[in-house]
């Protein structure tokens, strides 16, 4: 049986803080400002890419590779997605976790490959989503995009805050005299 110490000895100094917190809520409202401006750059893109394939190619399949058709919107979407990835990673690491980055030194590879990983695994959610509600239960294809878009910034942000960005994966900076 614990003593009436022992069940006081925890402080409010000790305790854990809240996965909720200001600061985080303050990088996913930031994280958030850089997933919609990527989404309107890949948008961009998109269009401009459209506009380049289409005045150079008059049919709808590029090539094949493996049987399977590579339509110009697919390698449209693809290049729009790598320079969005590119561009979210560096503008979040500068920019919505800076803090993170200035605690402590992360191994640039393995962490834009986390990035890149998270970003992959959004990108299933949010087609997963757009397919349930579009295609499936028959809603709005815009709501539909829309719900899958924000979803995905979600889940993107709470893996990249936990894992990529996390300061107990990186090293320690060393304080110089």
């Amino acid at each position: 049986m614990m003593g009436d110490n022992e069940q006081t000895e925890v402080s409010e100094d000790t305790k854990k803080p809240s996965f909720i917190s200001k600061a985080r809520q303050k990088r996913f409202v930031k994280f958030a400002v850089v997933s919609t401006v990527g989404w309107g750059i890949n948008e961009l893109i998109i269009f401009l890419m459209m506009l380049l394939l289409n005045h150079f190619y008059v049919q709808y399949v590029l090539f094949t590779v493996l049987f399977l058709a590579v339509e110009k919107i697919l390698l449209a979407a693809g290049v729009g997605i790598v320079i969005v990835m590119i561009y979210n990673y560096i503008i979040n690491k500068i920019w919505t976790f800076r803090k993170q980055e200035q605690m402590v030194d992360f191994a640039t590879l393995p962490q834009i490959l986390k990035f890149a990983l998270v970003g992959a695994s959004g990108t299933v959610v949010n087609l997963g989503l757009v397919h349930l509600f579009a295609v499936i239960i028959g809603w709005n294809d815009y709501l539909a995009t829309t719900i899958g878009f924000v979803v995905s910034v979600i889940t993107n942000f709470i893996l990249n805050d936990i894992w990529t960005f996390n300061p107990r994966f990186g090293k320690p900076k060393t304080v110089e005299d």
